[in-house]
């Protein structure tokens, strides 16, 4: 089988690579081609096709992603090249050669107004640029008719790369009190789960659903939890481990106390009962998870 990774050197690219690398023959792209076989800029829509031509993948895991979600509030003509236009391209040449796609969206599809977790067939109302960018992906591979499987994912952390635990546990070192917001609440998500729960989706024949509205699943770990509950488990986890000497003093905020140009969702708790159910896969606990995923820090610190 002939393998397509883009993103190859992200969060979650660094975690599929060594899985798909014993599936068949891999090509990996990055941005710049730096760290991967090739270079492939999804802020380019034109240079997909050409690269999917030349390498003809049977199967896409589209890694890639416009994450910077205040940036995208300036920035909407890359956000959505990025995260709709591209995934079309992709999309449409998958359809077109009988090659699957595997695609990854957000939490922030949803307002965050639902008090219960949010399920796949729930209305989307997208708050902020990155999730109406990430929803028009969605709908983009979903009208292409390819066989397909959309993971939405969120909070997704890693033991590289940049991202919230790895900020927090630099912050923790610089600081002896720390303000986190807790009117955010969400389900915090190892990158290697999520490549785990990407692969076991594909293996379940999910691609293969007759109605696109079954390909579409959402992947998360288990357990929710605010940005202030999730920092405090980061450092009992991190000072148990030896990572952190002391700790700091953490203290409860609003949303309102750090403004930015994007608004969030309040409540994007994913439901993952569909990935039970569909794929036979339980989602691994946040404790858990993130316990592994520190581990993995301290090993190579």
């Amino acid at each position: 089988m002939r393998l397509l990774l883009t993103g190859a050197n992200g969060q979650l690219g660094r975690e599929l690579r060594p899985l798909l690398q014993q599936r068949g023959d891999l090509l990996c792209t990055t941005r710049d081609g730096e760290g991967g076989d090739a270079a492939l800029d999804l802020g380019r829509p034109d240079t997909v096709a050409p690269l999917l031509e030349d390498f003809r993948p049977d199967l896409v895991f589209n890694a890639a992603a416009y994450t910077a979600v205040d940036r995208a509030e300036s920035e909407p003509e890359r956000a959505f090249r990025v995260n709709a236009e591209s995934p079309g391209v992709m999309a449409g040449w998958a359809a077109a050669h009988g090659a699957a796609l595997v695609h990854f969206s957000t939490d922030y599809v949803f307002d965050g107004r639902k008090a219960s977790p949010y399920l796949e067939p729930d209305p989307v109302a997208p708050l902020n640029v990155y999730g109406e960018s990430k929803l028009e992906g969605e709908r983009a591979v979903a009208a292409s008719a390819c066989r397909s499987v959309v993971l939405r994912t969120s909070w997704v952390y890693a033991s590289h790369g940049r991202n919230f635990v790895l900020r927090m546990l630099e912050l923790a070192r610089e600081r002896d009190t720390l303000d986190v917001v807790s009117d955010q609440v969400g389900r915090p998500t190892w990158a290697a789960n999520l490549a785990r729960y990407a692969l076991a989706a594909v293996d379940a024949g999910v691609p293969d659903d007759p109605d696109p509205k079954d390909r579409l699943l959402h992947a998360a770990d288990a357990g929710a939890c605010s940005w202030f509950e999730f920092s405090r488990l980061i450092f009992d986890t991190a000072q148990s481990l030896g990572l952190l000497t002391d700790v700091p003093r953490l203290r409860e905020v609003g949303s309102d106390a750090f403004p930015t140009l994007a608004r969030r969702p309040a409540s994007s708790v994913l439901g993952t009962g569909r990935l039970r159910h569909r794929v036979g896969l339980e989602p691994v606990a946040v404790k858990a998870s993130l316990a592994q995923c520190l581990g993995e820090l301290k090993r190579h610190d």
